[in-house]
C-alpha cells in the first residue's frame, strides 16, 4: 500500500510534489473502506483534478518512470543512459541537478521508506529505511554515486552487492538480483505491487489478464459487467497464429497495428465475441454474439478494466490510471470507485489513485477532503504545483464542484473572453 509519494526536478515539477494517501486524522467523513495497515490509516482513493497541460499526468509519469527504473535497474548496460531521468528545463540550473523520487509504502507488512535521485548518466543519491519503531532503520544509504553506508550488521553483506553494482544500477535491484532477504520485500512491492496506467495500457494489459486469466476471470468479469448494467453474459476468447508469410505480405502499418494491439510477439491474434441476451416479441430468450469491435469504445474499455480489477483487488495492488473518464460514463467511475471503497471486495488493501476532468464526482458526498487534489501551473514559470483541498478545510457542507469551477481553489484553465475571436 503507498503511504506517499514525492517528486522534485521532473518535467514541470519543478519543486518538490507530494501525494500522501495518508489520511487526515482530524476528518472523520467517510470511514467506510479506508485502509488500516499497522497502526496508520491509509485512503483507497484519490482523485486529481486540474487544468489541461496542469501537469497532471506528469505527476504520473513521475511514479511511471521511478517504477520503471527499479525494474529495469539490473538489465541496465554499463553506460547506458537513464532516459526516463527528465529535469525540469525551463530553468537553467535545474537542468543540471538531479531528479528525485521517493515512496513510502508497505510491504510484506512493513512499512518501507525509499528514494533515490539521478541525472541521466548516474545514480546520484540512494536509501532504503524500515520502520520497525516509529522511527525509519537504515538499511543502506548511498551518496555521490559511490559512497556507500550500512549497519554494522549488514556491512559485510551489502559490500558484497555494492561490488556488483554500476553507477547507472540502483542498489536495491542489484542487491535483490543477488537473492538479499533484507531488499526483496521492498524490490517485489515496485515490481509487483504497483503500476501506472493510461488507456492502451488499459486495454494491452487487460487483454494480457484474460489471456492468463484463472478459472475465476470469467465469472469475475462479466458480474462486474452485469453490475455495471452492460447486457453481456458471456465471452469467447481465442488465441489464433497468424503464419510468418501472411505477417509479411501485410503492409507494415498493418503489421505494427496487429503487433501493437491484438497479437502477442510470438505471432498470435487474439480474438474477442461477446454473448447478448435479447428477447424477441413474445418474451423468448434469444443468444448472439458479437464481434469485440463492434462494441462501443467505452465497451471496450470497461470490459479490460474488469479484467485488471480482478489482479488489483485479490493482491491488494495500487493502481494509478491516468484520466480514469475516457470513454466512460461517470456512474461507471463512481462505479469503479465502489469496488475500492468495499470492504467485502477489497479486502487486501487496493488502491486507486486517478485524474479526471470529471466535476460530477467533485462531492464531499463521495469524497473526503485529503482525497481531493489538484495540480496547477504557474504561467510566468511553467512549473507546477500539487496540494490538497484539505489545504482550503471546506466546511462539510459546501459545494466544492461549484467552487473549483468559480476557481476558489485554482487548478482550471484562465480565459480570457475579450481574447477570444469568434
Amino acid at each position: 500500500m503507498l503511504v506517499q509519494f514525492s517528486v522534485s526536478n521532473f518535467m514541470s515539477l519543478k519543486e518538490e510534489a507530494v501525494l500522501s494517501m495518508a489520511a487526515d486524522g482530524t476528518d472523520r467523513e467517510h470511514p467506510e473502506g479506508l485502509l488500516h495497515p499497522g497502526k496508520e490509516t491509509l485512503l483507497p482513493v484519490a482523485a486529481v483534478y486540474g487544468a489541461n497541460a496542469a501537469g497532471k499526468s506528469n505527476l504520473f509519469r513521475a511514479m511511471a518512470a521511478a517504477i520503471r527504473m527499479i525494474r529495469r535497474s539490473e538489465s541496465r548496460q554499463v553506460g547506458e543512459l537513464l532516459m526516463d531521468v527528465v529535469p525540469f528545463l525551463f530553468d537553467e540550473q535545474t537542468k543540471r541537478k538531479p531528479t528525485r523520487f521517493e515512496f513510502i509504502f508497505y510491504a510484506a507488512g512493513t512499512k518501507y521508506q525509499y528514494g533515490f535521485s539521478a541525472t541521466q548518466r548516474r545514480i546520484v543519491d540512494e536509501y532504503l529505511y524500515e520502520y520497525k519503531t516509529a522511527r525509519p532503520s537504515k538499511i543502506f544509504e548511498r551518496t555521490q554515486t559511490t559512497s556507500y553506508a550500512f549497519t554494522r550488521a549488514n556491512e559485510r553483506e551489502f559490500r558484497a552487492y555494492v561490488g556488483k553494482n554500476t553507477e547507472n544500477k540502483l542498489l536495491l535491484s542489484t542487491a535483490t538480483a543477488w537473492n538479499c532477504q533484507k531488499t526483496k520485500d521492498a524490490y517485489l512491492w515496485f515490481s509487483e505491487g504497483m503500476d501506472v496506467y493510461d488507456v492502451k495500457q488499459i486495454r494491452e494489459i487487460g487483454l494480457e489478464q484474460i489471456r492468463n486469466g484463472d478459472a475465476g476471470m470469467e465469472t469475475f468479469l462479466l458480474r462486474t459487467l452485469m453490475r455495471a448494467d452492460f447486457n453481456i453474459d458471456g465471452y469467447h476468447f481465442d488465441a489464433r497464429d497468424i503464419p510468418e508469410e501472411d505477417l509479411q505480405r501485410m503492409p507494415p502499418s498493418l503489421t505494427n497495428l496487429l503487433k501493437g494491439a491484438d497479437m502477442a510477439p510470438k505471432g498470435k491474434r487474439y480474438e474477442i465475441a461477446t454473448q447478448h441476451t435479447v428477447r424477441d416479441a413474445d418474451g423468448n430468450p434469444h443468444a448472439y454474439a458479437l464481434p469485440f469491435g463492434a462494441e462501443s469504445n467505452g465497451t471496450q474499455r470497461m470490459f479490460f478494466f474488469a479484467a485488471l480489477m480482478k489482479r488489483v483487488l485479490e493482491h491488494g495492488k495500487t493502481m494509478v490510471v491516468d484520466e480514469i473518464d475516457i470513454g466512460l460514463h461517470p456512474v461507471l467511475v463512481k462505479f469503479l470507485l465502489s469496488m475500492f471503497l468495499d470492504r467485502t471486495l477489497n479486502m487486501h488493501g487496493a488502491q486507486l489513485i486517478f485524474t479526471t476532468h470529471d466535476v460530477s464526482l467533485l462531492s464531499l458526498k463521495l469524497f473526503r477532503r485529503d482525497q481531493i487534489y489538484f495540480v496547477e501551473k504557474e504561467a510566468r514559470t511553467g512549473a507546477s504545483t500539487v496540494y490538497s483541498l484539505d489545504e482550503f478545510s471546506p466546511r462539510k457542507t459546501e459545494n466544492i464542484r461549484k467552487g473549483y469551477l468559480q476557481g476558489r481553489y485554482g487548478a482550471i484553465p484562465v480565459i480570457c473572453q475579450e481574447d477570444l475571436a469568434w
